[in-house]
């Protein structure tokens, strides 16, 4: 009989006598020591790579830890075994490795989905900041981690049928996505008879075919459901920019009432009509486009069809002691008036053109150095632009900060047969900028103000040292934040540098839930602990040299 290879031990937990090592020289234990571990073993032929084809029983596994296993043996080390594997075969192992991600898919919806259980089940701060444990986990905005939450929720709970076969890899995430976004709008009891029927269905059609199956099924079950969808989005309309792949611009106006848009069209259709007939060049899409900048602008390019002087250097800017031209001719002015209230973050090697290096537009995105060049020229012809001028250490943080307001020319651009451009420190001079050093490392309290509200000026080194809310993966900017005592200024919290982080309203909220901990060790590093107790820091802004 085999001994127990797991002997109860005695009492008062000692080790029984059998298991005490004989006395005397003991061979040395890595020389004929058995390998420990767990250990799978596999049913006869299953690395036979002929059961992945069309007729082969892998055909019909589940995607269980089996089959992973299975398709990690036959593909070895960096895939090396799919060259020995046919067609047929190759289609095997794609269609199995694509069942193997619906049940990933399922295991992660089945663990959020148990997590805002628990969480909702508290109630309280644990249900509203529930969202921003996961978002810090997996480098999330609280809003997509929110979103994640519901969409698993909704999923296990209202889509029964939808859910299981997911698990089973009948269907793919992606038809599960359109099932629950088709049938959101119903009533659970539709929703559940809708669930059977497309659930059946999904697993045969194409992802666009099952949208349209969807939104069939749905006008069947609750011919209402199309006006109340309409509604409800139209809670959601807005327009804003964007940035193209390419690197232009965009902009996307949504949820509009139909009427109103096809009447904008028309009236864009009808100004780019009479610009074509008042001699303006360009096809008629071009000037469709140049009629809609026109119409949002309130110009008109009817009346001044010159544009930028051809004299200009790239960017708009002029040679001279630092920009646009002052004398009396149309180049003067020419181009678009800009009032930098936003955000416009641009190195001083892509200002004078010695760079390439990309800029930073709050709420847009990077542009090319040429266009950011356009944008500084812009904003020089609006008194309301401040200029902020932030001085950067080698690592690209903030060392020192400065600003002045009103009409300053940009510095001159590096045209390579002309002057050389000025130097940052003498361009700086001729505005009257004085920067003021940031606290980094261990902070001399230099900055530290007595009242509970800081000044402009602290403000702004806060802002510009952390230029978002330190919460980890949150984007707002620092700018539409507020700033945060981290230790309470009631509770003896310094108006300072080493104690001010922004933190946009939600996560002002949150860090002050139970079992939330926010500490700042240094100047613009925050240390957050969550009430599970993971904790996660942020550091200040990083910009591009």
């Amino acid at each position: 009989m085999r001994p127990d290879p797991f002997p109860h031990p005695g009492d008062d937990a000692q080790e029984p006598e059998s298991a005490a090592p004989p006395a005397g020289p003991q061979p040395p234990a890595e020389a004929d020591a058995e390998q420990q571990g767990l250990f799978l073993c596999l049913p006869a032929g299953s690395l036979d790579t002929d059961q992945f084809a069309q007729s082969g029983p892998a055909a019909d596994m589940p995607p269980d830890p089996l089959l992973a296993t299975i398709i990690d043996a036959v593909m070895g080390e960096d895939g090396k075994g799919l060259a020995g594997c046919s067609d047929d075969q190759l289609i095997g192992i794609i269609a199995a490795v694509r069942r193997l991600e619906s049940r990933a898919a399922w295991y992660l919806i089945s663990a959020v989905a148990e997590f805002t259980a628990r969480n909702n089940d508290e109630g309280g701060a644990a249900a509203e900041f529930a969202a921003d444990q996961l978002a810090h986990e997996l480098h999330l905005t609280t809003a997509s981690a929110a979103a994640q939450m519901d969409y698993a929720s909704t999923v296990k709970d209202r889509l029964p049928a939808t859910f299981a076969a997911l698990h089973a890899g009948t269907i793919h995430p992606v038809h599960v996505k359109i099932i629950a976004e088709e049938t959101g709008i119903l009533s659970a009891k539709d929703a559940a008879a809708a669930d059977a029927v497309l659930a059946a269905a999904a697993g045969s059609l194409t992802f666009g075919k099952l949208g349209a199956a969807a939104r069939r099924l749905v006008l069947e079950l609750d011919p209402d459901s199309a006006e109340r969808r309409k509604q409800a989005a139209r809670q959601d309309a807005h327009v804003r920019p964007f940035r193209e792949p390419s690197g232009n611009a965009g902009m996307i106006a949504r949820e509009l009432p139909p009427d109103e848009v096809l009447a904008s069209m028309q009236h864009v259709e009808q100004r780019a009509l009479d610009l074509r007939a008042a001699g303006i060049p360009g096809t008629l899409p071009e000037l469709r486009v140049r009629a809609y900048l026109d119409l949002l602008q309130e110009r008109d390019t009817r009346r001044d069809p010159a544009g930028p002087d051809d004299t200009a250097e790239p960017g708009g800017l002029r040679d001279g002691d630092g920009g646009p031209s002052s004398g009396s001719g149309p180049s003067a002015d020419a181009g678009p008036s800009l009032a930098a209230l936003v955000n416009i973050t641009v190195p001083w090697s892509a200002v004078t053109g010695q760079s390439g290096t990309p800029a930073d537009v709050a709420g847009f995105g990077l542009v090319h150095a040429a266009d950011a060049r356009d944008l500084l020229a812009a904003a020089a012809r609006d008194p309301r632009t401040r200029w902020c001028v932030t001085a950067l250490h080698p690592d690209g943080t903030a060392a020192a900060h400065g600003c002045v307001t009103g009409r300053h020319p940009p510095p001159r651009t590096s045209a390579g047969t002309g002057p050389d451009p000025p130097r940052p420190r003498d361009w700086i001079g001729r505005l009257g900028i004085t920067v003021t050093p940031i606290a980094r490392g261990t902070c001399g309290h230099d900055h530290a103000e007595p009242g509970y509200r800081p000044s402009r000026k602290l403000q702004h080194l806060i802002q510009v040292r952390n230029a978002r809310c330190t919460a980890p993966g949150c984007g707002r900017a620092a700018a539409r934040c507020d700033l945060d005592h981290t230790v309470p200024w009631d509770q003896g919290g310094l108006t300072c540098e080493c104690d001010l982080a922004p933190l946009c309203r939600h996560h002002h909220r949150c860090k002050q839930a139970e079992g939330w901990r926010l500490e700042q060790p240094e100047p613009g590093v925050l240390v957050w602990r969550t009430p599970v107790g993971r904790t996660y820091a942020t550091t200040p802004t990083r910009y591009p040299m």
